[in-house]
């Protein structure tokens, strides 16, 4: 960040790429009195059985994490409470437990009271779901699969073309084909093996299916179980 020259009278500080004046004292207490009195920011753990071993707190326009407000050994035992003093503003907290799993909330407003926050497993982080497998539109040809399986759902779509080894990849990433719906896939012409995984690990395979423009539709049942896995 460039600096503008020709300032006198005043010493200059940078903090995070800003630029700071130093300024009459009379001014400077206006502000440590005012807007920078600091609150209180407490963490309890309510994780039963984990323990707590990384606080971070973090202005919620910044990057970075920061500071674990747990150094060194210390750790924040279950029922435990950890008290930060920070000043008011929004910000994200994280926790990490003894397993490293994360727990974050973001945007917290801190006020004038304080925030307290009890951390429990219903705020484990979840992963990011995988990116989606750009295969729903590789062709022309529309593949329909529905799901006729009764209460059992379908987790997985595999289909390959029959002169390969490989399954390749699964269509339904990220997704579940319940009872009674259906999930299109398109390719291109040619001879293909269809494979289809339920919920408890069955599965269901037609072989050397001839897909041409008007496309394949199959609802699986359970007289497709495979005998032996597929």
């Amino acid at each position: 960040m460039n600096r503008p020259d020709g300032i006198t009278g005043q010493r200059r500080l940078s903090v995070k790429g800003k630029l700071l004046f130093f300024l009459p004292a009379s001014i400077l207490l206006l502000f440590t009195t005012g807007c920078f009195n600091k609150v209180p920011l407490t963490v309890t753990n309510g994780l039963e059985d984990y323990n707590i071993h990384c606080v971070y707190i973090s202005r919620g326009s910044d990057n970075l994490w920061g500071t674990n407000h747990l150094p060194g050994t210390d750790i924040l035992a279950p029922g435990k409470t950890a008290e930060v003093m920070v000043t008011a503003g929004v910000y994200d907290i994280q926790v990490m437990d003894e397993d490293e799993d994360t727990y974050t909330i973001r945007g917290v407003t801190v006020g004038s009271d304080g925030f307290s926050w009890t951390v429990t497993l219903e705020d484990l982080d979840q992963p990011a779901p995988a990116a989606p497998v750009n295969l729903q539109n590789a062709g022309q040809c529309p593949v329909t699969i529905s799901n006729g399986l009764g209460d059992w759902e379908i987790t997985g779509v595999w289909i390959s073309a029959s002169n390969t080894d490989s399954w390749g990849d699964n269509y339904l990433v990220g997704e579940v084909l319940y009872p009674g719906d259906s999930y299109t896939a398109y390719v291109q012409s040619g001879t293909y093996d269809i494979y289809l995984e339920d919920e408890d690990g069955d599965t269901y395979t037609r072989w050397e299916i001839t897909i041409g423009s008007n496309g394949y539709s199959w609802e699986a049942a359970l007289s497709d179980l495979d005998s032996s896995g597929g």
